[in-house]
């Protein structure tokens, strides 16, 4: 009987007997350190950060695999702590048990409305703080409703310093509508998962000893595979058969007992109960005629299997599949080739698809011809049904066959590049060994793009298409040349090697043909590499805005980040944004990459809101998935947020993690890369270190050649870090240095930054008159962090000569750039620089908004509509409502057409704020 407190949504104090468990020894001192709110655990199973306590734990496993048995022992032992427990249900019932249960223990639960969370938290907080623990536990997560999984992630995310853990106990499948949102949730950082595994064996013989004593404990419990509820279903059926009142019914059997199941019944039965076995579940006309008996005699087979509970009622399955397995097994050598060999035959003649023939094909070691191309034929099907892993299954047993087959070799590779492209690159060289025809090698090259761009063989693959062109002969396809000629420049381009390498012929290409009539994907390499070379804005945005109007990105996403790259380096950012947005949505397996791309570009354009929010679900989905730099980009992009922030200690381990090889020989991410780590210094106060390191990602720009002074502004940051300390020579070195290239490059942000490290360096007296031309200049540019930067050293310098005056608006504007970037580092030092010159504060209405009605009023204030903020920001159009109507009501404005003057954002303005839109 299932225990009613068990399932209750009320809530109780821990600590009463929890049940007894056999073989979970481990795990349960696992959960049960972590539900402590004491100290972190970092004992056994651990997988979580050292040092941070888990604020979530998941505890997933198949049906009866024992999870709720597992948490109901562990929370036994919570002591005094408060345990609200639900069940996860598709109607919204588990958040109104939840706070229900909080409600009935003492806590501040307003009604269950998401527009109250923001102002029941800091109650609530104050309550939970007081208690020795606050346990919310959800069995069947996986059935949860979205807004209770939403409610719970915005718990958990401002709840890591109170004494709280969400327990999710969750199955192996998940309802569609909300797996995104659980997986996300499952990846945070502050969450902890025990996959729940089978019990270990000795377990199971005990508990089976001591349910039957010797009854074939070993024949008839090992087929559980340590599941306790088929265990339990096994030893039941074990106990009936025992005491003589059931039939041996189906339970789990070996090819040990076979004989004796089927030794009452005549032999036709046991040739019928094989053929279904082989053709698992078939047309009884096609087991008859592989059993070698008529029709009839087959049904009455049927029918007496059946009536001993052997097939199930109604159909041709086998009630428990290892009776199946044992049937086969116990078949004379030789017999079962024979009887999958006839079955293909019996299949193919009936026109079954060819996916079905091949399933008896794959088990047969020697392979006809016709099988071979059965196979081929299988798997071009299931790709087609999207289904890769089922190709692959279909094409390694065709290609050992057939070993040298080049054809054959290439359909195996493109399939499994799919799922694994450094495989399918491997194979692609082979097939490429194989191949005798130069412009059969040259069509096989053409292939090598993507799985080289994801599984970083970049070198490689320019050292391939290069043999491959030299070798084509006049009379191929007049598409294939340029194909592979951009293909070189494309997949060059990623790697420093290749970029070194190839030199010349990188930008001599860009004399080619007229705009026109060359394929986008070439236009936007030519765009990222005058972009690069720092030398033609305009020429480079144009070439990018063309290959974005020419490219599909569900055909062919390979030139998103080159024509992305170049639209953001010449200050193009809301096409930037639009585009990233389109392969956010329509390129899902690359969406992590995007994704953190988008949040390094909300940085870029000082949206750090946006820009959190978009790099940590880029790194909650890239610890998951693969991609073209996918498991590198997130954890950048989400360490240069943090590093922002100030956050030193968890930006210092993501650019740990990502300090990879493969993230080395890049050409672009590793200067990034060395930026970032250079700012974490800084803020860790190692100046001397964050020196060295900016210094270093000068140096690597330079051994490829790029000139842009806006990639990765190493002169930049290094002239502000000098003249924080006072060394104002040694800084204006560093500006120098970029003032060249920043002035030939020629944007607003280029030139505005050039003028604010020269102002930041400059003497005293020559100080403003620089940072006030900074300022006119940046207030033009989408550098919403480096305008805020320039109005605040503005106002310093202001405040130095004594005019306060023109300093509080200076330093005023800073505060309310910084706030409506999100940035509460600039926000913090433009007012300690106010208090200090006894400039009295001003509290901007833009204050009080949270981060989330910033992000919302502000893609308002742009014009988008209500259901497009609520798919930008990954919420419901009822959140984005309820934004709205607190802002309104904190701005003190009466509607929708108010929101761009209220937030200083008027229609008229040039300027663009990239992902704020």
């Amino acid at each position: 009987m299932v225990d009613p407190e068990a399932t209750s949504t009320r809530p109780k104090r821990a600590g009463r007997s929890g049940p007894k468990l056999a073989g979970r020894d481990p795990e349960l001192r696992w959960l049960t350190a972590r539900l402590s709110t004491g100290e972190p655990a970092t004992g056994e199973l651990s997988t979580g950060e050292p040092g941070r306590p888990p604020v979530v734990l998941v505890v997933r496993g198949p049906v009866g695999i024992g999870k709720t048995s597992l948490v109901e022992a562990a929370l036994a032992e919570c002591g005094a702590a408060v345990v609200c427990r639900t069940t996860g249900t598709v109607d919204g019932r588990a958040c109104q048990g939840l706070l229900a249960g909080l409600r009935e223990a003492g806590a501040p639960v307003p009604d269950p409305d998401p527009r109250a969370f923001e102002s029941w938290y800091a109650e609530f907080a104050a309550w939970a703080a007081g208690q020795a623990g606050v346990v919310l536990v959800v069995d069947d997560a996986q059935w949860c409703d979205e807004p209770t999984l939403r409610w719970l992630t915005l718990l958990a995310r401002r709840a890591t310093a109170l004494p709280l853990r969400i327990v999710l106990v969750r199955g192996g499948v998940t309802d569609p509508a909300t797996a995104e949102t659980l997986s996300d949730l499952e990846c945070w950082y502050s969450t902890e998962v025990l996959d729940l595994g089978p019990l270990p064996a000795e377990a199971v013989a005990r508990l089976a000893a001591e349910a039957t004593g010797p009854l074939a404990t070993r024949h008839w419990v090992e087929p559980s595979g340590g599941n306790p509820l088929l265990l339990r279903v096994i030893l039941d059926e074990l106990g009936k058969v025992a005491a003589g009142v059931a039939p041996l019914a189906g339970g789990p059997v070996d090819a040990g007992l076979v004989r004796s199941l089927f030794g009452c019944f005549p032999g036709y039965v046991r040739a019928v109960a094989t053929a279904i076995a082989v053709l698992d579940g078939q047309d009884l006309l096609l087991v008859a005629r592989l059993a070698e008996v008529p029709l009839r005699t087959a049904e009455a087979a049927v029918e007496m299997l059946r009536a001993q509970h052997v097939l199930v009622p109604g159909g041709l399955a086998f009630r428990h599949d290892p009776v199946r397995t044992g049937l086969l097994a116990d078949l004379e050598p030789g017999e079962p080739a024979r009887l999958r060999r006839t079955a293909a035959f019996l299949l193919s003649d009936a026109a079954y698809p060819a996916d079905v023939v091949a399933e008896q094909v794959l088990e047969l070691g020697d392979l006809e011809p016709w099988m071979v191309d059965l196979l081929r034929d299988a798997a071009n099907n299931a790709c087609e049904r999207d289904a890769p892993w089922d190709a692959v299954r279909f094409l390694r047993p065709a290609w050992v066959a057939r070993p040298n087959d080049p054809g054959l070799a290439v359909q195996l590779a493109e399939t499994v590049a799919e799922l694994d492209p450094g495989s399918g690159f491997d194979l692609l060289q082979r097939a490429m060994e194989l191949q005798d025809d130069p412009a059969e090698r040259a069509g096989t090259a053409a292939r090598l793009g993507r799985p080289a761009l994801v599984a970083w063989r970049c070198a490689t693959a320019v050292t391939l298409v290069e043999s491959a062109l030299s070798g084509l002969p006049a009379d191929a396809d007049p598409q294939l040349r340029p194909h592979l000629e951009a293909l070189v420049r494309l997949v060059g381009i990623e790697d420093r090697t290749s970029l070194a390498k190839l030199g010349e012929r990188l930008r001599s290409d860009a004399d080619g043909l007229p705009d026109d009539h060359v394929e986008a994907g070439d236009l936007a390499v030519r765009a990222v590499i005058a972009a690069l070379e720092g030398t033609e804005p305009q020429q480079a945005a144009d070439w990018a805005l063309q290959a974005v109007r020419g490219y599909d990105v569900t055909v062919d996403d390979s030139a998103v980040s080159a024509a992305v790259l170049t639209l953001l380096l010449s200050d193009e950012v809301d096409v930037a944004h639009d585009e990233l947005t389109r392969a956010v949505e329509l390129v899902p397996a690359q969406r992590s990459e995007y994704l953190a791309f988008r949040g390094l570009l909300g940085h870029w354009c000082g949206d750090l809101t946006s820009a959190a929010a978009d790099a940590e679900r880029a790194y909650a989905l890239g610890s998951r998935t693969e991609g073209r730099a996918g498991g590198v980009v997130p954890p950048i992009a989400l360490a240069t947020v943090l590093a922002e922030r100030g956050e030193t200690g968890q930006a210092r381990r993501l650019l740990v993690r990502a300090d990879t090889p493969q993230m080395r020989e890049h050409t672009l991410l590793r200067p990034w890369f060395q930026l970032v780590d250079a700012r974490v210094r800084w803020a860790e106060g190692d100046h001397e270190a964050a020196l060295a390191e900016f210094r270093r990602c000068g140096e690597s720009l330079a051994e490829v050649g790029i000139g842009n002074p806006l990639l990765a502004p190493w002169w930049f940051e290094a002239a502000c870090l000098l003249a924080e300390d006072g060394q104002y020579e040694a800084a204006a070195e560093f500006a120098a240095q970029g003032a060249e290239p920043a002035l030939r490059w020629g944007t607003a942000r280029a030139v505005g930054m050039a003028r604010l490290a020269a102002g930041v360096a400059a003497p005293p007296a020559e100080r403003a008159g620089l940072l006030e031309e900074a300022t006119a200049i940046l207030a033009g540019s989408p550098a919403l962090r480096e305008d805020a930067l320039a109005e605040l050293e503005l106002g310093r310098s202001l405040v130095d000569a004594g005019d306060t005056a023109a300093a509080r608006a200076r330093l005023r504007r800073s505060a309310e750039l910084s706030l409506r970037s999100g940035n509460r580092g600039l926000l913090r030092r433009a007012q300690q620089t106010a208090a200090e010159a006894g400039i009295p504060g001003q509290a901007s209405p833009l204050a009080s908004l949270s981060p989330a009605e910033r992000m919302t009023a502000g893609l308002a204030g742009k014009g988008a509509s209500n259901r497009i903020i609520a798919e930008r920001l990954f919420v419901t159009v009822r959140t984005v409502e309820t934004h709205l109507t607190s802002v309104y009501r904190k701005l003190r404005i009466t509607g929708r057409a108010e929101l761009a003057g209220a937030l200083g954002q008027a229609a008229a303005e040039p300027r663009r704020w990239g992902v704020a839109r």
